[in-house]
């Protein structure tokens, strides 16, 4: 709908809002904040960038960054640290901007990473306190041993080693005290600025910057409750089951909340620290290429996908190592005739994921001797609706098989296309863009990396994307990087066209399955049931004289006129052959009056054709 106050508010190009325009517009609380903000990317080299978004055009101040000392290495190792100090939501800022390499240099993408593990640990008094609260009882009644050093910290939360009183090793998640409170006042002000930008900036017209805060805003909720993330975990664990050498540990249900989330412990090595001695003694290409095929599992069949793949959320498992068992290998080793019946919702998924371990299609099982691969944190995940889905696999299938004009299409048709977009252009471009990657030799591919220069032309171009998108290249990106530390010569877009026969049967199925032929069928009894009444309102709107119709048509005048230059035309030729046929027939018998005819004919062909030829150049000279 048409909002006329809004068209009237000024629109601020890049790098020429003037500061009055700001203060007036923008909550006076979050000025000082903004100005800290613009500062934050101009004063570690990031001028460029700020510019490129329209942020410096916000700045209150308007002032350009000085001259800076320092190599770029330390500068992005400044902006990381500086945002660790900002608090947990500039550090889950850090961690968008690291997965846009079309947008920030290589060695800051690279620095932000470290956000995922580098900021500063919880008191262990703080720790216990909330253990007390969650579960009502002290550290040494609910387990046998609990590290007191932290393994691994982060924005959220942290985590610790114990055992459980069963013996089981296990990790304990606790959630950062009073993280919820610290992070509102912080999302109020993200939420604020990308209403104004979207209202007030050329960059919040070709980027959905609300969209993309409230994205980040369910990803912090879902974060938040270690509940989602267990679920999250639970449902992988059965989604990757027929895929042996993936291990999603399982989760302690009656150790997991709100704010504590226990999983049983992996002891691998992270992707990016595998010994070269490892890679000469085993092959990881098997690994690398289920990898592959799991990701597009997840995004082509089950339409949810794990949108963190980072190399810090990845271990290799290295075989002679005591590790938690995948579904493959519980249902295996289970020798009891039958199961006994779950009772909760998350052991009612791992009874699935072993049953569906058995019963999936034969992939070849790993030897004793090979590696594995273990995925942890399963806090940010991404569903695709149905629609969404589709044309995913339409795009990633047209990457794969070098059809760049189907993939410019199958971007127009996920995004809305501004005023000044140019259709024509644009695909042209994305052709280009898919051709020269798709020369490249294998193992120079980077699909993760093709989608974000393909998502950085439709920005420039003025294609608007959905926010589903830039979460897809983030898991890509992220794919393109394990793939790549597990085999460097591997690629996915193979993994992709091996795998485009799966997904299309998987699509078939789905279309006919019971459940869509019954809702199909449910639909169709809905119209029929609906249909007498609405043939009544029709018939009596008709018999009122009540009925009309719009049609809205821009090119519908000028049809028009055309139509009834041709109607004139076919007119005056009918109105001349029949003049002329009867002055032919007068002739023998009144000569003078059919030669008249004659000679009126002739003046009435004469500037019929004058017309004609005045008005096609006419019309060809305004083309």
């Amino acid at each position: 709908m048409h909002d006329p106050h809004r068209a009237r508010q000024p629109v601020i190009a890049f790098g020429m809002a003037p500061a009055s325009t700001v203060r007036m517009l923008l909550a006076p609380r979050y000025i000082p904040r903004l100005a800290a903000m613009v500062g934050l990317f101009t004063r570690y080299g990031l001028s460029d960038f700020a510019k490129q978004q329209g942020l410096i055009a916000l700045s209150p101040d308007s002032a350009e960054p000085g001259p800076l000392d320092g190599e770029i290495a330390e500068r992005a190792r400044a902006f990381r640290k500086r945002l660790v100090e900002l608090g947990p939501a500039y550090i889950k800022l850090g961690q968008v901007l690291s997965t846009r390499p079309d947008l920030l240099p290589e060695p800051f993408v690279r620095e932000l990473d470290r956000l995922q593990d580098d900021v500063g640990p919880i008191d262990f008094e703080d720790v216990e306190k909330t253990l007390q609260e969650e579960f009502g009882a002290r550290i040494s009644k609910l387990f046998a041993s609990f590290d007191q050093e932290p393994i691994g910290t982060a924005s959220l939360g942290q985590v610790h080693a114990a055992t459980l009183r069963d013996g089981r090793d296990v990790v304990v998640k606790i959630q950062r005290p009073d993280i919820r409170e610290q992070l509102i006042d912080d999302v109020a002000f993200f939420r604020e600025v990308a209403a104004f930008l979207t209202s007030h900036t050329e960059a919040g017209r070709k980027i959905d910057m609300v969209g993309v805060i409230q994205q980040l805003e369910r990803a912090l909720s879902d974060e938040l409750d270690y509940r989602i993330e267990a679920r999250n975990a639970a449902n992988f664990r059965r989604a990757l089951a027929e895929f042996p050498r993936l291990l999603v540990p399982r989760v302690i249900e009656g150790y997991t909340s709100q704010r504590v989330l226990t999983m049983e412990r992996i002891r691998g090595i992270k992707i990016d620290a595998v010994p070269h001695i490892a890679r000469v003694e085993y092959d990881f290409t098997k690994v690398a290429d289920e990898f592959a095929k799991a990701y597009l599992k997840q995004i082509a069949i089950d339409g949810h996908f794990h949108a963190d793949p980072h190399p810090g959320n990845v271990f290799v498992v290295m075989p002679g190592r005591d590790n938690p068992r995948t579904p493959a290998e519980v249902a295996a080793s289970n020798r009891r005739g039958s199961q006994r019946e779950a009772l909760t919702p998350l052991s009612k998924l791992e009874q699935t994921a072993q049953a569906e371990a058995v019963s999936a299609p034969v992939i070849e099982m790993p030897a004793a001797d090979e590696p594995k691969l273990a995925l942890i944190d399963f806090g940010m995940t991404a569903h695709l609706a149905g629609p969404v889905r589709d044309r995913i696999v339409s795009l990633l299938l047209d990457l794969a098989d070098n059809r760049g004009h189907g993939v410019g299409e199958t971007m127009i048709e996920m995004g809305v296309t501004l005023e000044d977009f140019d259709r024509q252009s644009y695909i042209r471009e994305i052709a280009n863009l898919v051709a020269q990657n798709y020369d490249l030799s294998i193992g120079e591919v980077k699909l993760g990396r093709v989608l974000y220069e393909v998502i950085n032309i439709s920005y420039t171009q003025g294609l608007r994307l959905p926010a589903e998108l830039t979460l897809l290249a983030k898991a890509l990106f992220n794919l393109d990087a394990v793939s790549a530390a597990l085999d460097p010569t591997y690629s996915p877009i193979e993994a992709i066209r091996e795998y485009g026969t799966r997904i299309a049967n998987e699509r078939a199925q789905e279309e006919m399955s019971w459940r869509r032929v019954f809702r199909t069928a449910s639909q169709m009894n809905e119209l029929v049931s609906a249909l007498p009444h609405r043939l009544d309102q029709f018939t009596a709107k008709l018999a009122a004289n009540e009925l009309s119709m719009s049609v809205d048509s821009p090119q519908l005048g000028a049809l028009t006129r055309s139509l009834q230059k041709v109607a004139n035309r076919i007119f005056t030729g009918l109105v001349l052959t029949g003049l002329l046929i009867a002055s032919g027939m007068l002739l023998p018998y009144w000569r003078g009056l059919g030669t008249a005819g004659f000679i009126i004919a002739g003046v009435i062909g004469l500037a019929m054709v004058i017309n004609i030829l005045v008005a096609d150049r006419g019309a060809g000279h305004n083309r």
